[in-house]
């Protein structure tokens, strides 16, 4: 008797599996069932499955991570939110199947993203809590030690650990001459007794202030700890990790005391003169993420985290970096390598389809300079739970790539 083929609801065929997690680098299929990742091998017999992707000529990857978005939108304002975009739109629409929200909620009304944004949203949307109690709907969102509620930060991030992962705190104006580190002191305080990890901004882009000069040694190295983040690594601002052209020597302690470094595009956090001083010192981001805003999606120079990957491959980091610091690494951090950032069988089936074209690019940065890049990516597809998601025409008219020179 004939073997009847295993029956799956899908299988992704053809493509060029890329997997930084388990080593994988192949020609791969894929196959899925009940949402979860059931075989990684040559040649899968597709023949009983529900449904299968064609994905000769493209990328299979992790469903790809991005570790900072502002993406709570509909919970601010009615409409035409002018910070924030959609769960989705960040997420799965862009070929992202993970998402964390750095601080747009604070503890005081992080309901609606516990209640109504992450069960409505395909995107799987986590959040840290802003160390303002009203996050970026009281911007800006610390003026003195009367905007931080310490008890009831604690207890949303007890009561919600699988959706509220720490507390993102940001180092400019006002907040920083009214507190100085007493503000990410005042995070730390609050993941020491909720669990979870801080992420921190650095550079003051509110006003430019040498005071944040000041604080970020410290910063580095007396208050960030083991499993905490620093977001705009590669951010030419006031108080970021130049001073005086150089890197700041605190970087490389804090990273070996087991602090992790993301890049943070945004629309004012990322330059590449201060981005190539910082790797051409040896030192390198371990995540890119694009700190994706509603002023920055569609005018630029966020675009989306796609074409903030391409941005960090300018700058001498190959496409299979890339992959890893969208994919497993940021899983790490978010504590959900067991079973996300990988392709290891029998975990959830969050898969990202990309395409890697080849041609004369050109990347742009707040200031409006540019760099040329020769690769760029574009999302074909986002599997999540096993299941296809609809993709967006993408931020430019034209639809996803950057501009192209010529």
């Amino acid at each position: 008797m004939p073997t009847e083929p295993t029956s799956y609801d899908l299988v992704i065929s053809g493509g060029r599996v890329l997997d930084p997690a388990n080593n994988v680098d192949a020609k791969l299929d894929i196959a899925i069932s009940k949402g979860k990742i059931a075989a990684v091998e040559a040649n899968i017999d597709s023949s009983g499955s529900k449904r299968t992707v064609d994905a000769t000529g493209l990328i299979v990857t992790p469903g790809l991570i991005d570790l900072h978005v502002h993406a709570a939108g509909g919970i601010r304002k009615p409409s035409n939110d002018e910070f924030m975009v959609a769960p989705d739109t960040a997420g799965v629409s862009a070929g992202v199947t993970t998402i964390l929200d750095a601080g747009s909620i604070g503890a005081l009304n992080s309901g609606g993203l516990v209640n109504y944004l992450v069960p409505n949203a395909n995107t799987r949307l986590m959040a840290l809590l802003n160390i303002g109690k009203m996050g970026v709907a009281n911007l800006p969102e610390v003026k003195s030690a009367d905007d931080i509620n310490h008890d009831a930060s604690v207890e949303v991030i007890q009561s919600n650990p699988e959706i509220i992962k720490g507390v993102k705190a940001r180092m400019v104006t006002p907040g920083i001459q009214a507190l100085g580190n007493d503000m990410p002191k005042a995070a730390k305080a609050i993941t020491d007794e909720a669990g979870g990890f801080v992420m921190v901004h650095v550079g003051d882009i509110a006003a430019q202030d040498p005071l944040a000069v000041d604080l970020t040694p410290s910063l580095l190295t007396d208050i960030l700890g083991e499993g905490d983040v620093v977001t705009h690594t590669l951010s030419g601002a006031v108080g970021a990790l130049l001073a005086n052209g150089s890197l700041v020597s605190q970087a490389q302690e804090a990273r070996n005391n087991g602090v992790y470094f993301d890049v943070g595009v945004g629309g004012g956090n990322f330059t590449f003169e201060a981005a190539q001083t910082v790797i051409d010192s040896g030192f390198l981001p371990d995540t890119i993420s694009s700190d994706i805003t509603a002023m920055g999606i569609y005018a630029g120079p966020v675009f989306s985290l796609v074409e903030c990957m391409g941005k960090v491959m300018t700058l001498g980091i190959s496409f299979e970096d890339a992959i890893r610091m969208t994919t497993s690494k940021p899983a790490e951090i978010l504590g959900i390598g067991d079973d996300l950032g990988s392709l290891s069988v029998g975990t959830t089936a969050d898969i990202s389809i990309l395409d890697l074209v080849e041609g004369d690019f050109s990347f742009r940065e707040a200031s409006g300079a540019t760099k040329a890049g020769s690769q760029a990516i574009k999302p074909v597809m986002a599997v999540k739970d096993g299941v296809p998601q609809a993709l967006d025409h993408g931020p430019h008219p034209w639809g996803w790539l950057p501009v192209q020179n010529g």
